[in-house]
């Protein structure tokens, strides 16, 4: 929940922490001091890596907001991780397991998961400074000062003055991580579009092209009712009836066909830096069905012209 990110170039003190939040008290709702280093993490055999997040500081769960299913995960105790679902998923671990927290090839040991939390962007390792100090052979140095901001205040004016406070290296901005990721997906949703548009296209042009055949092979039947007396409406309702109700049926066979495809295609999406959570909105079942009852309907209107212009005489002569 943080919006500004300093880094320093020294092992931050309590003196140092008071003084930025003294400095900019009437723009902070909150400050931590964090060490933030990569690691990799180890589970029975597979290593990923991962942003190693150690603070002894109680105000950390104001900086993270850390649950699952919602409902709030506690910060680990000493010997102890939480680890994001994505990074969980992919070295196969779950809570209760004991992994192998790693800094560099010399310096490492093994810690029990207390927990899993949700994230979606990144994968982290959340612990306390006395747990880092058993990982790492320097122990724990906060070097990362995360600054949460109030409603009135500017996160990158904020950012702009604490790069000229002594001993910050540099500062980062959430916001301008939260636009790429929306830049990234925005990009997503034009490869949805394109997507749409062809199944759109496909399902015209399957039910234009089955319903040209239907007619093409019934055309002596058509002739023939309508020799009987039919009306021309009567006769699309004959004919166009068992369009609809196949159309329908075909629906309701393809919306549970198409949840388990969507659920095979984001299953086989591994993007190790990124946990997508797999949703349907109930609009998108209204809308789906509504636009294939559409098309239905549609291409039923387009060949009402071909019933129109059956020759009955040409189409009941005797086949020589």
């Amino acid at each position: 929940k943080y919006d500004v990110s300093a880094q320093f170039s020294d092992t931050l003190t309590e003196d140092k922490i008071n003084e930025v939040e003294s400095d900019h008290k009437s723009e902070l709702d909150a400050a931590t001091a964090v060490q933030m280093t990569s690691g990799d993490v180890t589970g029975d055999s597979i290593t990923k890596s991962a942003y190693i997040v150690a603070s002894d500081d109680p105000a950390i769960t104001d900086i993270f907001d850390l649950h699952i299913d919602g409902e709030t995960v506690p910060y680990p105790g000493k010997g102890e991780v939480l680890l994001t679902e994505k990074l969980a998923e992919l070295t196969d671990i779950k809570t209760g397991d004991t992994v192998t927290v790693s800094v560099s090839d010399t310096e490492k040991a093994e810690l029990k998961v207390a927990g899993l939390v949700e994230n979606y962007v990144q994968n982290y390792l959340y612990m306390t400074g006395e747990t880092y100090a058993m990982v790492a052979d320097k122990g724990y140095e906060p070097k990362t000062l995360l600054l949460r901001v109030n409603d009135s205040a500017d996160e990158y004016a904020l950012s702009a003055a604490l790069s000229k406070t002594d001993g910050v290296s540099s500062v980062s901005v959430v916001t301008d991580t939260r636009n790429m990721i929306d830049q990234m997906m925005q990009s997503l949703n034009y490869v949805v579009a394109l997507v749409l548009i062809s199944a759109g296209a496909l399902a015209f042009i399957v039910l234009f092209n089955l319903g040209n055949i239907n007619l093409t092979e019934r055309v002596r039947e058509i002739a023939t009712i309508k020799v009987l007396g039919f009306y021309d409406s009567e006769t699309n309702r004959y004919v166009f009836r068992e369009n609809i109700i196949l159309t329908t049926l075909g629906t309701l066979l393809g919306i549970p066909m198409g949840m388990l495809l969507h659920a095979y295609v984001m299953g086989q999406i591994r993007i190790d830096l990124m946990c997508f959570d797999v949703r349907i909105a109930p609009l998108s079942y209204v809308i789906s069905v509504a636009l294939t009852l559409v098309f239905g309907l549609f291409v039923n209107f387009v060949l009402r012209r071909k019933i129109r212009a059956v020759d009955m005489a040409q189409a009941l002569k005797s086949i020589e």
